[in-house]
Formats: C-alpha cells, structure tokens, sequence
C-alpha cells in the first residue's frame, strides 16, 4: 500500500510539473492508479453543508472527462481551511475514483466554516461547510417556591409585628406557618400580601419565658388547598425573644486581622438584638448585618483600640457586643487578635516554563497557616507555610497565544482575608526553531526530514504556503524534534523559457513554516527548503501542429490530363521544434509516416527506429515537412509519428494541389 500511494503521489507531482501534459507511451497507467487527466470536471458536494461541531460530514468528488466517467483509480487530493479529514489509512486526504467517485470524511471540534478542495492533476473545485455549535434548548422554568430571607427576622413574643417572606413562585392562595417543633401545633400568621418574589405577613404569639427565646421555621405553602399545593421551609427562619436579653458570643470567624483592619468578621451567638454595637477593645466596630445569633462587622484599625487611640496594637484584644436598646452586653476577653499586614520581601524565581512545576519561594511577613497562592492569576500549590516564608509550585497554564504569561504573585491569609503582592512572575513559552532540514534539495513528491527546538505540542508543517503530511516525528537528546515529511506534488515550482518554446520547471527554494498547534507559536525558515522537479522527460511541440500544405499547379487552369509544359511548384516548407520540457533525457526513437499519400511530402531529418536522437532540458530537434504536390489538382494525407521515451506525437498532414 505505501508503494502504490508513493506511486501516486509521484504521478500527481509530474502532472503538475508538466505543460502540456504528455500521454503515457502505449497508453498504459501508473503503478497503484489512473494517470490523472487533464482538464477534468469536478463536481463537489457534501451530506451536510450547516453541521453542528464533532459532526461527521461526506464529501463527494465526481470528477468526469467529457462526460465520461475518469478511470477506476484515478487520484483526488482533498484539503480543508478547518477541521481535519477522519478517514482511515495512511492518507487521509488523497483518495482514488471509483465509477468517478472519490470520498472523504470531514469533521471539526470548533466552529466555523470550512473551505473544501478537491484536486485533479490541473483542476481544482471548492465548497464550504459551516459547523455551528451544538444549540441549547432552554430548560422550562421551575415553578418550586423558594424562601431566601425572612426580615426581620426576630420579632417580640406577643406578635402582631409585620414580617417580610423573600423567595421565588410565590403562587395564591397562601398560607403561612410558624412552627417551634417539639410536638408543638404551628400557628399561622395574617397574610397581607402576596406577589410572586414577596409576602408580607403578621405574626402570630407564642408564650416565651423573661429572657428566653423561641426559634421557629416559616413554612410557606403556595396554591394551598389544591392538587397542586407545594411546601418550601426556612429552618430556624424566625426567633421570638423577649426584650429584656442579654447576648451571648460563641465564636469568632476569623480570629485574626492585619493592623490596618477592614477585616470582614463573623460573630456567632445568641440574644442579638437590633440596633447593636460592636467594640474591639476601645475601637467601635462597622456592623454590616444583625440577627438574633449572627453579627458581621469590619474591624476597625488597630491604632484606635487602644484607649485614647494611642499607637499601633499587636495582639489580642477583647471584643464587645452591646444590645442598645436594652443596654445589656457581653465582653469575649481577647476574642480578635490584631496581626501585622502582610508584606512580601523577596521572591525567586520569578520565570518558569508554561507547562508549571516551578518552585518558588515566597519571603515576608504575616503568613497564616492556611493561605492561597496566585502565580499570574493561576492558583499554585502550597507546599509549606511558616510566618516569614511560604513555598509553592507552578500549576501549568492554557495557552491561547504564543505570548508569555506573565502576572503578579498574591499571597492571601484564608482565615483574615489579609493580602499581599509580590513581584511580576512570567510563565515563559518556549519559541520553536528550525534548525535543520536534510536532504536539501529534495525531490518534489519525496520525503525530507525538519528538525525543531521546542516543537511542543501538535505539530503543523506547510512548504511554500502547502501544508505537508507528516509521516513521523523523533525526539532527539539535544531536546529538539526530528519530522519526517511528505513534500506536497502541489508546490509551485518556477520555470525557466525554452529558446524553443515551451517552460521547463526548476528548482525552487520554498520558505518552510512550522506551528505548534497546542502554543500557536510558529517560525518561518525563509527559502530554507530547495525543492527539485520530477526526473522525468517532457516532449513538447512548437507550434502544436502544421497547417495545410499548397502546391502551385502552372499554368493553374490547365487542362486535365496535363499537357506538356505543365509544371507544379512543391509548398513552402514548414517546421516543428521537438522540445524537451522536462529533467531527464528526452530519447527520440523515431519519426515515421503512415499514409498513402506521404510519397508526396518530404520530411527530415528521417530517424530510423534503431537511431536515436537525446535531447537535454529545454534543447530542441527541427522537424521540417514540404508538400511536393502533383501536376492535377488534388488533396493528400500523410500521418507523421514521432516517437519518444516520453511519449507519442502524432501529426495529421493535408497537401494540396491547385
């Protein structure tokens, strides 16, 4: 198989190569195919021109010759601008005809469209395929009532306090209750409004002992009392509390700040009554939100919780929380302890390759066990913490340019929010480089080896702006790559002009591109690849046949049979150039005549089939032919073959007499 597509790719490069095309001696075909034609008709079409991405689609050469099928097994090569071609075999885009039909299967993991070509020997038909994204179907919306805040959310013993229900698909009628649990019956509220996101509600009364409080979950139920009545709960969404309590703190979260505060902190407890106050030793606090067994407030600065506000504090100090309206209080000795801010001294490294496993180390102050680590907006990995130091690995980056990725290193204290910024870090992306291509030259259709530094990821390779068939890839211990590549029959070789007539190809330098279709980083190695033509001889004719042949008959209204004193004068003598248009030998075998009216025309020079004349790139060989004629007017044929180990000429020779 690999030496009957090497066969074809070979036929395909002398197709291309050659102008005109010659036919092949005896009219036989190529090992592995069908000489491609020239001038064919391609006709293009594919199962699905709007597919969505990952899908399959057929494309359909039909590719005939004056209406004529072309030969079992005549090539096509097929290429696209997107997406890749999904057959199997060692060549995904070179396919051969069968009943005129050559098929590839193509498919795309992105969207876009797709410029589909198809080629045979000098004719080239396109058709685009546009692949879109997979359509979203949106999911109906959920008709499942949701409770998202009870405000307020404490309330006197006695009821009658108006409370706001927040949430989603609040359908009527509706009911609310407020239940304690413990066996107890719930007991429902006065609904005075109902919309589809808020129901305003009165409370009900429960007994609660001085300085107790009762928790209870608000039960919603919407389109109460059909068959479509649904229940949403908020546990524990509203507390009844007496108004005479004195609060209670549990815990804090987080226990720590830097000195310049702003630390966002939880207070977990019980009794909390709104309005409240929040001391830090001497320093009051911002309160952000209140309920009875939560508060969230701002650290103020260190600086100002000592008494009269004088200096700065490191430490613990005692925190506070006042309900104003019942002027009762509690004190958590040392419940916050003020840290120094943060700061990042030194860093190294400060580069790393994008692929990560970089270890840095990290010198300051104020690092807390835990911490998160950000490398140029990528989360590293924390390998150990201590309060001066902090070690982390590079995670790997994903790429979308062939840019560096460069960024500052954040250090942040998980339990305080505290921060820090540390110097630029740059995730470096190795830049490829052809260093190497051998053989050079290198036969068109032939195969050459490009060897790249940092060829990471998947490689794309293109010779003279055509992308090539890569057949293998080898690392190398210097730690570049080793390509093996096809080099595609379809590069425009230049020509050089006959003196006479007709272009013969030359050897081209082609600039070679490599990219890494994984970094998108490319380089260019400008006319680094010398590309020979085919060995092969090319016979071309100049000009492409003779005209007719014109004897003179004098005097020219003689009579018939001729009387004596009639004379003819032979035509005036006509030459063709046999040129050699190609890069091997071009033998002449012979010139021959078949006909019976040759005995008429004088042809030379006259090669016998056993004589041979060679012919080198772009020499010629003059064949000149004149029409004796006859003393009566009439009109002869001659056939003039001219055979060579490139192929057969055959010229058609009319004479005539008058």
């Amino acid at each position: 198989m690999t030496f009957a597509l090497l066969a074809l790719l070979l036929i395909l490069a002398g197709c291309k190569a050659e102008s005109p095309t010659a036919p092949t001696v005896g009219g036989g075909t190529p090992t592995g195919g069908a000489t491609p034609p020239t001038n064919a008709t391609i006709a293009l079409s594919a199962s699905n021109t709007n597919p969505v991405m990952n899908a399959n689609v057929t494309i359909t050469a039909k590719v005939t010759v004056n209406n004529q099928n072309v030969p079992n097994g005549t090539a096509v090569q097929f290429s696209t601008s997107l997406g890749t071609f999904t057959d199997t075999g060692a060549n995904t885009t070179l396919k051969i005809t069968t009943d005129g039909i050559a098929t590839a299967t193509l498919t795309s993991p992105t969207a876009g469209t797709a410029t589909v070509s198809a080629t045979v020997n000098n004719v080239t038909a396109r058709i685009t395929v546009t692949f879109s994204t997979q359509p979203v179907v949106p999911q109906p919306p959920s008709t499942t009532p949701t409770i998202t805040a009870v405000t307020p959310a404490t309330g006197r013993p006695q009821g009658g306090e108006q409370v706001t229900i927040t949430g989603t698909n609040f359908i009527s009628p509706v009911r609310v209750l407020f239940d304690r649990g413990m066996g107890a019956t719930p007991k429902e509220a006065f609904v005075v409004s109902v919309s589809p996101t808020q129901i305003v509600v009165v409370t009900p009364a429960f007994d609660v002992a001085t300085g107790q409080t009762v928790t209870t979950d608000v039960i919603v139920l919407t389109q109460a009392g059909t068959a479509t009545e649904q229940r949403v709960v908020k546990a524990q969404g509203f507390t009844f509390a007496s108004a005479t309590l004195t609060p209670i703190i549990r815990a804090l979260s987080p226990t720590s700040g830097p000195i310049i505060g702003g630390t966002r902190i939880t207070i977990f407890g019980d009794a909390f009554q709104s309005p409240v106050q929040v001391f830090f030793g001497a320093a009051e606090a911002q309160v952000i939100i209140v309920n009875f067994s939560q508060i969230i407030v701002m650290s103020p600065r260190s600086s100002d919780t000592a008494p009269g506000g004088s200096g700065v504090v490191t430490g613990p100090v005692d925190v506070t929380v006042k309900n104003i309206n019942s002027g009762t209080m509690v004190t958590l000795p040392g419940g916050f302890r003020y840290t120094p801010k943060m700061v990042i001294t030194t860093v190294g490294p400060t580069e790393g390759p994008f692929t990560g496993g970089t270890r840095i180390r990290i010198d300051g102050s104020g690092f807390d066990d835990p911490l998160a680590v950000v490398v140029a907006g990528i989360a590293a990995q924390v390998i150990s913490v201590s309060g001066s130091e902090v070690i982390v690995i590079t995670t790997g980056v994903n790429l979308t340019s062939c840019a560096d990725v460069m960024g500052p290193i954040v250090v942040t204290n998980t339990d305080n929010g505290d921060t820090a910024t540390g110097p630029t870090f740059i995730f470096r992306t190795p830049k490829p480089l052809i260093t190497a291509i051998s053989p050079n030259p290198a036969n068109i259709g032939g195969t050459t080896n490009i060897t790249v530094l940092n060829a990471l990821g998947f490689a794309r390779i293109s010779v003279g702006g055509v992308a090539v068939n890569i057949t293998s890839s080898t690392p190398n211990p210097d730690g570049t790559t080793t390509f093996t590549v096809v080099i595609p029959s379809t590069v425009q070789l230049s020509t050089m002009s006959c003196p006479a007539g007709g272009s013969a190809p030359q050897p081209t330098a082609f600039d070679v591109i490599y990219t890494s279709a994984t970094t998108g980083c490319t380089d260019t190695l400008t006319k680094g690849l010398t590309v020979n033509p085919a060995a092969a001889p090319v016979v071309t004719t100049n000009p492409l046949v003779f005209q007719n042949f014109t004897a003179t008959i004098t005097p020219a209204m003689a009579p018939a049979p001729p009387f004596p004193g009639t004379s003819v004068a032979p035509s005036s003598p006509q030459t063709i150039q046999v040129i050699n248009t190609g890069t091997a030998p071009l033998q002449i075998t012979g010139i021959a005549t078949a006909g019976p009216g040759c005995g008429n025309f004088v042809f030379g020079p006259a090669i016998p089939p056993a004589a041979a004349v060679t012919l080198n790139q772009c020499e010629s060989l003059p064949v000149s032919v004149t029409f004796k004629g006859q003393t009566t007017p009439t009109t002869e044929t001659c056939t003039l073959t001219i055979t060579t180990n490139a192929g057969t000429k055959n010229f058609l020779l009319v004479g005539t007499s008058q």
